[in-house]
């Protein structure tokens, strides 16, 4: 924990991302490197029929950490995302996970 779901972003890219964004995000998010997960979210998008292709969307499932925590983890997120892609705009989206509700092993947090 966290877990990164990337979608519309190369396969390639996300498993390259997985080496140094947990390094550079462990810090800001206050944990570390090997919490990280990577997950390849393999999606299409429609519209009117067709299908289209689309901007970059990362979503974060993290405990809540601080509003300066995600800001910054967004930032850094979308900084990477745009280094290995030619994307003009990335959309990471935070989901708040409680921790009595997250289980490892059949104990939650």
């Amino acid at each position: 924990m966290p877990h990164l779901r990337f979608r519309s972003i190369d396969k390639a890219v996300v498993q390259k991302m997985s080496v140094e964004l947990p390094l550079v995000l462990a810090n800001a998010m206050q944990t570390s490197a090997d919490n990280f997960t990577f997950e390849f979210v393999e999606t299409s998008f429609f519209e009117n029929g067709k299908q289209i292709s689309s901007y970059p969307f990362v979503e974060v499932l993290w405990f809540a950490r601080s509003q300066e925590i995600q800001d910054r983890s967004a930032k850094m997120i979308t900084d990477a995302v745009k280094q290995e892609s030619s994307a003009a705009d990335v959309v990471v989206v935070f989901v708040e996970l409680s921790k009595n509700c997250y289980y490892e092993n059949g104990e939650h947090f």
